[in-house]
């Protein structure tokens, strides 16, 4: 699918005074210009995170409520319980402050809900049997802040919860014992966008000023929070929350403790991974640890990776690790069967000229799996995307959208055909009666037709600059890579370079042919380019004397241990046609 390339406005007057006062290139200045960043304070803070600028955790509400409670569970030798979520965030959430409160001395256990039995958050069923079991306490990571019910029914119990959750708050608040939440009205924190760890983390920073009788936390509390931003990391990059303001440091710490961690459930995940010696970037944790974090969920049952990131046996830790290797192989191949069956879908029963919104279902496919099927529709189609695995009287949906497209609010126009619905403005949540999917998809695309145009259905590409070959280095990439880590918010800087000639013979490359290599020249330059994905391309390529414009992320190839520059190529446009 062509791509609509969208070229930030070069500010020259402010390039030129960012790149002088900070001694950078004017074209990095541009960068930083196109995130927003306007003023050299801003621009320096970005370029150089500081642990130190962190938010004191006390501006959070509810927080030093929380941490009081908990401080007391922990003297009186209460049950506290963990509630968790079934993602990586959830899950890290839950192992750092099951790591926290065993270093305090907690007697504290943790319960992570089954994606398929129970769905996602608090649910009473499970505040009974956590009851039936001793609780006195339970502290919700990355869930709670809509269960109004189910608080209601723990203060039945006599269980104090305490609510810890990033989501957006719904119109009635938790009757419970305390809320922390940085979207709350009552909020005094300046950062919103935290993610379900990043907000745990805050509250073990609270716990251990607690701890101490002057406001500072201790040593080993301290080398116990330097080490746990390894975990805040893996959940704030997987949940793709914004990496900027207080996640930028977070993760740009986060990672470097994950590379050194002495935690073995993460030395073993990242032998599994074959990423011991390797400097870890968000790429890393988005695609190759994520996924293995996140499979036991997605096909059976995530408490296994707390236990992982909990043990202090190695042996253990790394029996985990192989299982969620094992288990994420599974969750590919089940992935690969649903993606072939989706596309042809798409292609054989959908006219993508009439379509606005795309909603797929089957019941062979696996309600674990198809969130992942939606984001990978629309990242092909472009359209908002709804996958249904149907089982007996029920349709478990994922919806995905493009940027955009606020999905929740479409999906909650065609409310009156579903059995539920919740999410966010790009990823949603559903149940719905198989009878119902035909009229919903009427709906869907009735709503979606409306506030969509067909240039809203032409991917973007958002352009940072248009520069020569000539202007591309070893040198500029190592100064680019002081904007990383790149995610949501921050993406990876894209360049376009046009009138370039294909010069050499192009190959395919890849298992299956599926990339492209080829080279480009531009006046005396000439620099490898690889297309991932765009094999089809090759012949339009060979054709003798055909220019073209490219877009593309500028690297560092270290194949065989050499050092070469490479072009990533996002999209090619040929002149004249």
């Amino acid at each position: 699918m062509s791509k609509r390339w969208i070229f930030s406005p070069p500010n020259k007057s402010l390039q030129t005074e960012i790149a002088s006062k900070l001694k950078i290139s004017h074209l990095l200045a541009q960068v930083l210009i196109n995130r927003g960043i306007t003023d050299i304070v801003s621009a320096r803070s970005f370029l150089q995170p500081q642990i130190a600028s962190l938010g004191d955790p006390n501006l959070l509400p509810d927080i030093e409520k929380a941490s009081v409670r908990i401080n007391e569970a922990v003297r009186k030798g209460e049950k506290i319980v963990i509630y968790g979520d079934y993602d990586v965030d959830g899950l890290s959430a839950t192992a750092l402050m099951y790591r926290c409160l065993k270093l305090v001395g907690g007697q504290v256990s943790y319960y992570i809900p089954e994606r398929l039995e129970e769905g996602y958050g608090l649910n009473a069923d499970a505040i009974k049997k956590l009851k039936a079991g001793g609780a006195d306490v339970i502290l919700t990571v990355d869930c709670g802040i809509n269960a109004c019910r189910e608080a209601d029914v723990a203060r039945a119990f006599g269980i104090d919860l305490i609510i810890t959750d990033h989501h957006q708050p719904g119109q009635e608040i938790p009757n419970a014992y305390a809320v922390v939440n940085p979207k709350l009205k009552t909020s005094q924190c300046a950062f919103k966008h935290f993610s379900g760890v990043g907000i745990a983390f805050k509250l073990a920073w609270a716990i251990g000023q607690h701890f101490s009788p002057h406001k500072k936390v201790s040593a080993e509390f301290k080398d116990f929070l330097l080490n746990a931003v390894g975990l805040v990391a893996l959940g704030t990059i997987a949940d793709v929350v914004p990496l900027l303001g207080e996640n930028r440091i977070l993760t740009k710490y986060g990672l470097s403790a994950l590379q050194y961690t002495e935690i073995p459930g993460l030395r073993a995940l990242l032998d599994i991974a074959d990423l011991s010696s390797t400097n870890l970037d968000a790429f890393h944790v988005g695609y190759r640890l994520g996924p293995r974090l996140n499979a036991p969920g997605r096909v059976g049952k995530a408490g296994i990776v707390v236990e992982m990131l909990t043990t202090t046996c190695s042996e253990r830790a790394l029996e985990i690790a192989n299982f969620l290797d094992q288990e994420n192989k599974r969750r590919q191949d089940i992935q690969v069967d649903i993606m072939t069956s989706a596309r042809k879908k798409v292609m054989n029963e959908i006219n993508l000229d009439e379509t606005t919104a795309i909603v797929l279902a089957d019941q062979a496919w696996h309600p674990g799996i198809i969130g992942i099927i939606a984001s990978k529709i629309v990242e092909e189609f472009n359209r908002p995307t709804v996958m249904i695995a149907i089982a007996e009287d029920i349709g478990h949906g994922s919806a995905r959208s493009i940027p955009s497209f606020h999905i929740l609010e479409a999906l909650e126009y065609c409310k009156s055909k579903l059995l539920s619905v919740g999410g966010h403005a790009q990823a949603a949540g559903l149940k719905i009666h198989p009878d119902n999917i035909s009229e919903f998809r009427q709906m869907l695309n009735s709503t979606t037709s409306q506030r969509l145009n067909k240039t809203d259905l032409v991917p973007i590409l958002n352009i940072d600059a248009e520069v020569t070959l000539s202007m591309l280095s070893k040198a500029l990439v190592a100064e680019l890579a002081r904007l990383s880590p790149y995610g949501e918010g921050n993406p990876m800087p894209l360049f376009a370079a046009v009138n370039l000639k294909i010069v050499g013979q192009p190959r395919r490359i890849g298992s299956k042919g599926q990339h492209l290599s080829f080279y480009a020249k531009q006046g005396d330059v000439a620099i490898r380019a690889v297309a991932f994905g765009m094999g089809e391309q090759i012949e339009r390529l060979k054709q003798n004397g055909k220019t073209c414009s490219l877009a593309f992320a500028v690297k560092i190839n270290n194949w065989m241990d050499g050092e070469n520059l490479e072009l990533e190529v996002k999209d090619i446009k040929f002149n004249n046609e």
